[in-house]
């Protein structure tokens, strides 16, 4: 793909958090070569529908609680609507971002997109009681083996 230089993928992360489901058995998202989005509520806390798992690269905002700001957007009936919500708004706003970058240098490969998601992702105001710093100084959600 994009002439040697890689396709880029983005996936949504899951909403499968208040059924305890995990991220990490999404063969997509578990995948090196797709840029796994997860959502932050308005809060900064982790929504209640999050799955939590070690292949999610970055965040973006969606909501969390029913009084949290949605996404703003067009449907599948091409009207537009102001409740969308989950992961699954939250990925989009991950691609735009991506598609900007390309548009600014199309030269990146699939691979130089990821350093620059991780790179330039910033906790802002997010909070996470769980959250670690790696060795290289990257904050994480830290998973326990069972």
């Amino acid at each position: 793909g994009r002439k040697g230089r890689g396709s880029i993928f983005v996936w949504a992360s899951g909403n499968g958090g208040r059924s305890r489901d995990h991220c990490s058995c999404d063969g997509y998202t578990n995948s090196i070569y797709t840029i796994s989005i997860s959502s932050t509520a308005e809060s900064g806390r982790k929504p209640w529908y999050l799955e939590e798992c070690s292949s999610t690269l970055t965040t973006t905002y969606s909501s969390g609680e029913n009084y949290d700001r949605k996404i703003i957007t067009t449907d599948l009936r091409h009207r537009c609507t102001d409740s969308h919500t989950g992961t699954s708004a939250s990925a989009p706003i991950a691609a735009a971002i991506i598609a900007l970058a390309l548009e600014a240098n199309p030269s990146l490969t699939w691979r130089d997109v990821q350093h620059i998601i991780v790179k330039t992702s910033r906790a802002g105001h997010l909070s996470a009681p769980d959250w670690k710093t790696n060795a290289a100084g990257y904050n994480g959600i830290h998973t326990r083996k069972s």
